[in-house]
């Protein structure tokens, strides 16, 4: 094992002020709309690309890297949408809403409204009393690491718990894992989002509400997202919009935490870090985060910092320290995910992130002129 293990620990001494966000992200529903053959839709549509002869990629006002998946169903009597109803309305799936149906309604107009359609009055007042289908919702909830080697020792010990009671499980190295990721059913997936927004193709647009403080808040925080599909919503009686609510959302992601609570996994407590030497911090920080020749690359000196370290933090980077130390030294999951976890969804904000940027100083913009005349 990498890490000590300990069934149980002392309560954490280092609290930290976790981020608290949680929200629908990405959705998929099917809506009854007669249209044109999507090659006509797509022509001379900037905002439109044709991917096949069924399918259509359809941008988001934000960028055009955003995309809607949209679909042609049943001889052109009904379209299929699938899209991150948070990203595709405000450039971002950091925060959002845990409400179903309003934001479904919302996406649906936005992304006709992108390509071009104008629903009938009979189609446009189905859409508005949420008579569609909802075969796809991701729910996803962020847990607050305090800091990278902590976020990458939480991402270690959720890929071996995963590994060793879920079925179906994978994963892509420490950055992604999958529990039940070929299910037609559902599927959890724990990644770092601070991490994925940094990749050229995941950047947030710079015209994004509030966006120096939505990256600050989700730094160093574990993203578990748990997607439920047509057959699972179905089982649950969950294939209408309006038979969704947040309630029952926080309920089935809280089942997939307590589970992985009730594990006594556990993660190195970094609070006696600083205690170290330079270098023997930087070596500590490479084999947490997964540099195991850290130490070996100097055998000379392996001993000495061996000691060091096991003196001053209680890690053992050989073998498996004392009792008394391994408790001195670790955190459970359970303590990580108390402290980083809260349950928030931002309605209020919704507008705001919606009109984003340049709109919100238009808005501003305006009113202060109007104020001036008057």
């Amino acid at each position: 094992m990498r890490f000590p293990l300990e069934s149980k620990a002392k309560k954490p001494v280092v609290e930290w002020q976790p981020f608290p966000s949680c929200l629908i992200d990405t959705v998929a529903v099917v809506i009854e709309l007669r249209h044109k053959p999507l090659k006509r839709i797509a022509s001379d549509n900037p905002n439109v690309n044709q991917k096949g002869t069924f399918e259509l990629g359809v941008h988001s006002k934000f960028s055009s890297k955003i995309k809607a998946r949209v679909m042609s169903r049943e001889n052109r009597e009904k379209l299929y949408i699938e899209a991150s109803i948070p990203k595709f309305m405000t450039g971002q799936n950091i925060v959002g809403l845990e409400e179903l149906y309003g934001p479904c309604v919302g996406l649906i107009n936005a992304v006709l409204d992108q390509m071009g359609i104008e629903p009938s009055e009979i189609e446009q007042a189905k859409i508005n009393k949420g008579k569609f289908q909802i075969v796809r919702v991701d729910y996803a909830v962020h847990c607050a690491c305090s800091n990278p080697e902590r976020a990458a020792a939480v991402m270690a010990a959720l890929r071996s718990l995963i590994f060793a009671k879920a079925k179906d499980s994978s994963a892509y190295g420490n950055e992604t894992i999958y529990a039940g990721q070929h299910s037609s059913r559902w599927t959890l997936r724990a990644y770092r989002k601070d991490l994925e927004i940094k990749k050229a193709t995941r950047r947030l647009p710079v015209s994004v509400y509030g966006r120096k403080t939505l990256l600050v808040g989700v730094e160093n925080c574990v993203r578990l997202e748990l997607v439920l599909r047509s057959p699972e919503l179905t089982r649950l009686g969950l294939s209408s919009p309006l038979s969704w609510n947040t309630t029952e959302a926080r309920e089935r992601m809280q089942v997939w935490i307590d589970r992985l609570s009730n594990l006594n996994g556990v993660v190195p407590n970094m609070e006696d870090l600083d205690k170290l030497t330079n270098v023997s911090q930087l070596k500590l920080r490479a084999w947490l985060t997964g540099d195991l020749s850290a130490f070996t690359r100097a055998p000379s000196t392996f001993s000495a910092c061996r000691k060091e370290i096991l003196l001053k933090t209680g890690i053992d980077v050989r073998g498996e320290p004392s009792v008394e130390l391994q408790r001195r030294a670790l955190l459970c999951i359970r303590d990580v995910f108390k402290q980083g976890i809260s349950f928030k969804s931002y309605p209020g904000k919704w507008d705001a992130l919606c009109a984003g940027v340049e709109s919100a100083n238009a808005l501003m913009t305006g009113k202060t002129a109007t104020h001036a005349k008057r």
